[in-house]
């Protein structure tokens, strides 16, 4: 319980900051990193969000977790789809939550994500942009997998706006842990 509090305080807090600035603060991340690592090498009844045998193995699974968000969120920062803010939440949401759980927050982001984006491009009136920059991505991807050079990304080319992507990352984990805990979607 203490775990999922802190979790989601945390949470709430990136994306309240991410809404008003587009930015989530590095001390946010930073606390709760510390957070993550501290309630998994707690002895505590239910200090950590998911059992684990002994502090040494907290560790274990809190840096299995921030390695899982950093692999799933980080192609997506290379290819400009998404701040670095966003790959370090993630980070911080893997330090609490362990690998395996961390990869099924990533799969439920990625789909909360789309909908946002979909949302926020119909909302805005920038579907267009939204579907060429979309685009050029998969072009882009599949002609690097081919051995080609890729085109250039342009840093001014047009984007279809920022998206405040921790509330699809807060979206992901609330959809995660309702999942875990109603027995609907257990990987372990």
């Amino acid at each position: 319980m203490i775990a999922t509090t802190t979790l989601l305080a945390l949470l709430l807090a990136a994306v309240i900051t991410d809404l008003l600035t587009r930015r989530i603060p590095n001390r946010l991340i930073l606390a709760g990193l510390v957070s993550g690592f501290v309630l998994h090498m707690a002895d505590l009844p239910g200090a950590a969000l998911f059992a684990t045998a002994d502090s040494i193995d907290g560790v274990s699974v809190a840096f299995g977790g921030l390695a899982v968000g950093l692999a799933g969120m980080l192609p997506l920062y290379f290819l400009r789809a998404m701040g670095a803010g966003d790959v370090k939440l993630m980070m911080m949401v893997g330090a609490f939550l362990g690998p395996l759980q961390t990869f099924g927050v990533v799969v439920l982001t990625f789909a909360a994500g789309g909908i946002l984006a979909l949302g926020m491009a119909l909302w805005q009136r920038s579907f267009a942009q939204l579907a060429l920059n979309l685009r050029f991505m998969l072009t882009t991807s599949a002609v690097r997998a081919a051995g080609g050079d890729s085109p250039r990304f342009e840093p001014l080319a047009q984007t279809a706006g920022r998206m405040p992507y921790a509330v699809a990352v807060a979206a992901g984990v609330v959809l995660q842990l309702i999942l875990v805990r109603s027995g609907g979607w257990a990987l372990s």
